[in-house]
């Protein structure tokens, strides 16, 4: 029990991070999507940072240690699910903007609910519930603004969304086939690989300063890739419960909206940010009711 209280504190660590590491590589995105510079360009110029792990670890031996599962299929299949995240995120935040985008994506948590409950037969209680309905509620304040009239591009989203669920479930769902490393590293291989072909078909040369915020995008986004794949591993039975915590990503996109794209929300919006950001203070007491009941 002591080591089950050690992983969900982990791993919400993990995941506060990974919610600001995953909204500074979108707003990069963000301002990228309105150049020539296209997903493929994105992730292959990124390939050197992401092979500094890999690289890492076959130096000191690690790497077939990690690259080893006891089944491929889950890591490799979430591999290939990753693959249309970057074009989805390219393509639908040349079309609406950041807090829009990371608004939508806040519909992850009622799909991992909705996982959690069917798929992994997780017992919720009242308040994990009750930290969902206030994070939703602030997600509908939050859109408010922008969604006057609807576009093909927030359906888009939401594939992505389904796709991003189902990622962090296999993690879950399939934590003993292999190492958290090695679904991170299965999880990024085959996008980076893709994107090699689609470069070369059209090369393009980048500035001195979109190199530099490419580059940093992908420090961001391995790094929270590997923290979120991390905390979904060891978060055991309390899946839905942190899952919660991913609402916090809508302040963090609504700060850097302001202070990045001069992009001020209404009074309804600052409203759903509090609720948003009260769901995840509320998730973590739900998270030791969750601990409380095992022992029972």
């Amino acid at each position: 029990m002591h080591y089950m209280k050690k992983s969900i504190i982990y791993s919400s660590i993990l995941l506060f991070f990974a919610g600001i590491f995953f909204v500074t590589n979108d707003a990069i995105i963000n301002y990228l999507s309105q150049t020539n510079v296209k997903f493929y360009h994105f992730i292959f110029y990124g390939i050197p940072i992401f092979l500094c792990f890999p690289l890492y670890l076959l130096i000191n031996g690690a790497l077939k240690k990690n690259l080893k599962c006891t089944n491929y299929f889950p890591p490799i299949f979430r591999g290939f699910l990753n693959i249309p995240l970057p074009f989805i995120a390219f393509i639908t935040l040349e079309q609406i903007k950041l807090p829009e985008f990371t608004t939508l994506n806040m519909t992850a948590p009622l799909m991992g609910t909705i996982f959690a409950i069917f798929l992994l037969n997780e017992k919720l209680n009242i308040l994990t519930y009750l930290s969902l309905f206030i994070g939703f509620l602030g997600v509908l304040f939050v859109i408010q603004p922008g969604f006057e009239s609807f576009n093909i591009y927030y359906l888009i989203v939401l594939i992505g969304v389904f796709l991003i669920t189902v990622t962090t479930f296999i993690v879950n769902k399939y934590s003993h086939v292999a190492t958290n490393i090695g679904y991170f590293l299965y999880g990024g291989i085959f996008v980076h690989l893709i994107s090699i072909p689609l470069f070369l078909m059209n090369p393009l040369k980048v500035t001195l300063f979109e190199f530099f915020l490419i580059s940093t995008a992908a420090l961001f986004i391995n790094s929270a890739m590997f923290f979120a794949t991390t905390a979904f591993k060891i978060a055991q039975k309390h899946y839905a419960s942190v899952f919660s915590l991913v609402y916090l990503q809508v302040l963090w996109s609504s700060l850097v909206g302001i202070f990045i794209f001069n992009e001020y929300m209404n009074l309804y919006a600052y409203i759903g940010a509090i609720f948003i950001v009260l769901s995840g203070i509320v998730s973590l007491p739900s998270q030791i009711k969750q601990l409380k009941e095992a022992e029972q």
